[in-house]
């Protein structure tokens, strides 16, 4: 249903009403659904039996399970209507023309098997890991620096790196892996990964990088051996073997011994294990929900869902709000004097079954408690609290997008907070270009939501803007979050927006209005920003900024090859290359002019799939660590699309 912004107040009051008091109804009713659906299918299964009793186009049988997880049906058909032949055929690298895809997916299966066999490294001999190297040539492997040199040691952490000028070479994979391996083999069974993100097909050898990481404990403390190699192999796309290894970094990075607790330990069920719907709601996954919740709803396989901390009821202590999907209730809980947290939903009134991605806990109003914002789908709600952790909404309005974050500054300092939301899909009114509104053109997309600021005029009263203050401008791209500093220390917040699928802005603001710098400064970051934070790293007295993007491993490997684009400007190449490279770090100027991308240099690109990141000292040094939120589905491939 279209709402009109004048009658959305008390058009969406009575809706959130009715859904806060018939939430747990509601969902008995999707339970009732459930069963009736089931019920009816049966009942219509039935007659069709019984009228047809040779069904010219039988049900195909049922689909296999693996591991859990239901196959589709039809994965053994091998022949196709016209339009999709040349899709499936693409399936196959071969096929279409990818053979560094095939070889890169042949050689990473072997190297999976080796790392699988060096995690018990008392196993190691000839017999389990000679298959996965060449006997037709000597082998010269690469693996350890002879010499390491510190780089860090405090009481918690000792860090050791060294290159490969003097790392010996060795004939023999035993004994190459053993040394490698020397410093953490009084474990049993270590933790061992590999990740191969570059190929090169074009050389007499395949050659590929690969990064190599090895955890366990050692006599020293818990030992962690982050390594990358230039792998080379047969020219066999099937069953490649490893001809020689050169290694392009290594690094040892230890957890003293006589730090006895971990650093951390995660106290989710020690917390909220005792209430029900900790263990009834949250625990579940989103398979579990998405097989017993409609889709329309608003349930997502992303589950990009945010939530806050803040003081709701007075207490002094922080407390804990969460988003949750469409069809799912949020959840407010409270803290308790020994930490632990009480669900407070229900006499919060805030238990929306609504899609709700993001929310703040902040004072709106300046009476001294804390109220909350919601970014409901593409909706706001502006909720009021009576100071004890019940809210009533105040303030609602529709958004230009579909709102994923949302952050809170005072950007014009008359005293109160404002908000800015970030956009990522447009709404259902605006024209998208692609064939299926996919972000056009990929590596640079201009086919957004709109981002929208919201002024606080007091009384709870909010208007929208955006147009005014300067911040239209570029305001078309799929903004995944927000971050407020005053990097240019003029007193008033300055607003960096990282965007999805292309560049991102920062908005230098001067007395309440806003231009779009980042192209000058250098620092638009063109990659797949999800978040952005700010802090001062090396300590100089200016606020850096780190960006949290997709380290991808295919796109690292397949915008490097000649088939890539043939025929585009090396410029565009060169922007789908940064697109995969990941997480980004620029370094204020000290003379304020701009900022310098010192990423690769401090090691800081491969957070992986990094939907979040944040500066924080861990260890209160003194000096802003880096924590990086990643991830994505991690089951194993089932081929069913």
């Amino acid at each position: 249903m279209l709402v009109d912004n004048q009658n959305f107040d008390i058009y969406y009051f009575h809706c959130v009403k009715a859904s806060r008091k018939n939430s747990d109804h509601r969902l008995e009713l999707l339970k009732l659904f459930r069963i009736l659906t089931i019920a009816l299918c049966l009942s219509w299964t039935g007659c069709s039996r019984t009228s047809t009793p040779e069904e010219p186009n039988p049900l195909p049988p049922s689909p296999d399970v693996v591991e859990g997880i239901q196959t589709a049906p039809g994965l053994e058909q091998t022949t196709f209507i016209a339009p999709l032949t040349d899709a499936y055929k693409r399936i196959d690298p071969i096929e279409d023309g990818w053979g560094s895809e095939a070889f890169s997916a042949a050689a990473t299966k072997q190297l999976k098997l080796l790392a699988k066999k060096l995690s018990v490294p008392s196993r190691l001999s000839n017999d389990s890991i000679a298959k996965f190297f060449t006997q037709d040539t000597a082998l010269n492997l690469q693996l350890k620096p002879a010499r390491l040199s510190e780089f860090y040691r405090d009481a918690e952490f000792h860090i050791q790196r060294g290159g490969p000028e003097s790392a010996p070479f060795h004939d023999d994979p035993v004994i190459a892996f053993q040394s490698l391996l020397s410093t953490i083999q009084s474990t049993n069974i270590l933790q061992t990964e590999v990740k191969l993100y570059r190929v090169d097909t074009a050389e007499n050898d395949f050659t590929s990088h690969v990064l190599f990481n090895a955890t366990g404990q050692s006599a020293e403390g818990r030992i962690q051996i982050n390594t990358e190699w230039l792998c080379h192999w047969t020219r066999d796309i099937e069953t490649p073997h490893i001809k020689r290894i050169a290694l392009l970094s290594y690094e040892e990075s230890t957890r003293l011994a006589k730090n006895k607790s971990p650093l951390l330990k995660d106290c989710t069920a020690d917390l909220l294990g005792h209430n029900q719907a900790y263990r009834e709601q949250l625990l579940r996954s989103t398979d579990h929900w998405r097989s017993r919740i409609p889709v329309n709803l608003g349930l997502d396989v992303v589950a990009n869902h945010g939530l806050a901390l803040g003081d709701v009821n007075g207490d002094g202590l922080d407390d804990l709000y969460l988003c949750q999907q469409g069809g799912l209730p949020n959840r407010l809980f409270l803290q308790n004097p020994d930490g632990t947290l009480t669900d407070h939903t229900a006499q919060s009134g805030t238990d929306w079954l609504d899609y709700c991605a993001s929310v703040l806990i902040v004072d709106l109003d300046n009476d001294g408690d804390r109220d909350l914002v919601v970014s409901q789908d593409f909706k706001l709600l502006l909720m009021e609290n009576d100071g004890s952790g019940r809210f009533e909404l105040s303030f609602g309005t529709s958004t230009h997008a579909q709102t994923f974050s949302i952050t809170a500054a005072d950007f014009d300092l008359d005293g109160d907070l404002d908000i800015y939301a970030c956009g990522y899909n447009p709404s259902a009114d605006r024209v998208r270009s692609g064939t299926l509104g996919e972000p056009l053109p990929y590596h640079d997309a201009q086919n957004g939501g709109r981002n929208m600021l919201l002024r606080n005029e007091g009384e709870w009263q909010f208007n929208d803007v955006t147009e005014t203050v300067g911040l239209s401008h570029n305001n078309n791209r799929f903004s995944f979050a927000a971050a407020w500093e005053d990097y240019d220390d003029d007193g008033d917040p300055d607003l960096y927006v990282s965007n999805d699928y292309g560049r991102n802005n920062l908005y230098q603001n001067t007395n309440g209005r806003f231009v779009d710098v980042a192209a000058e400064l250098g620092i638009e970051d063109m990659s797949a920003g999800m978040s952005a934070s700010w802090g001062d790293f090396n300590r100089d007295g200016r606020f850096d900024i780190y960006i949290s993007n997709m380290f991808s491993a295919a796109g690292n490997r397949i915008t490097f090859q000649r088939q890539f684009k043939p025929g585009a400007p090396k410029t565009m190449l060169a922007q789908y290359q940064r697109h995969a490279r990941g997480n980004s770090l620029f370094q204020a100027d000290l003379d304020g002019g701009g900022f310098s991308d010192v990423s690769v240099e401090q090691g800081v690109t491969m957070g992986r799939w990094a939907w979040g990141s944040r500066f924080v000292d861990l260890n209160n040094d003194g000096w802003e660590d880096l924590v990086v939120a990643n991830g994505f589905i991690s089951t194993e491939d089932t081929g069913d699309l």
